[in-house]
């Protein structure tokens, strides 16, 4: 019995890492250990006389809604073709709405004499709540460079333009809630059961 030949198969091309992807990842991880150190000072801050609670204005659940909604409009957006721009072009609509209420939150609160010089807790508030507004003002100059070239790509990159979008404003929302959660609930006896007896001591 005769063996024919097999065919020549030329070798498939290697896969290169998705540099994009990768250098958003780098970026994520940066601005992680960034958040997670302030988040660390805002906690030992409280152990000082001086510190009172974190003002709490209503609108900023509002803003949270708007954030939330951006999120799940890039998440639609990376999921279907079918209205894909539409879904994008909603998104970053959403995170410059969250981005307005965050500023009027901040006039609401100034006019109200919670000003940042007042007190330490309200200059975490203003610290913590405007690194993340640019933050999210970074991700939106990245969505409008993907909308400009949108109709200008190949669809595969398109999509994976799309999807780093909506990677990126998943971080942002779950940034914002761990920030959120922090001001909200976090408190010096809380922060005290956890680190241990030595956090209340005096320095």
């Amino acid at each position: 019995m005769t063996t024919l030949p097999r065919p020549f198969v030329p070798d498939a091309p290697p896969v290169l890492p998705n540099a994009s992807r990768i250098g958003l990842m780098v970026f994520m991880a940066v601005a992680t250990t960034l958040f997670s150190l302030l988040l660390l000072a805002y906690g030992m801050r409280m152990r000082e006389p001086d510190w009172q609670p974190i003002p709490h204005p209503a609108l900023l659940w509002w803003n949270t809604g708007a954030l939330v909604l951006a999120s799940v409009a890039m998440q639609r957006a990376r999921q279907l073709t079918l209205h894909r721009v539409a879904w994008l072009a909603c998104g970053g609509v959403l995170a410059a709405v969250f981005v307005i209420g965050q500023l009027i939150a901040w006039r609401m609160l100034s006019a109200a004499g919670q000003t940042v010089a007042v007190n330490p807790s309200n200059s975490f508030l203003y610290l913590l709540t405007g690194l993340h507004g640019l933050h999210v003002l970074g991700g939106l100059a990245a969505w409008a460079v993907t909308i400009a070239r949108l109709r200008r790509t190949d669809p595969f990159r398109a999509q994976r333009a799309i999807a780093l979008c909506a990677l990126y404003w998943h971080f942002l929302l779950a940034v914002w809630l761990v920030l959120l959660a922090a001001m909200w609930w976090l408190t010096p006896a809380f922060v005290a059961a956890i680190c241990g007896p030595l956090y209340g001591a005096a320095p």
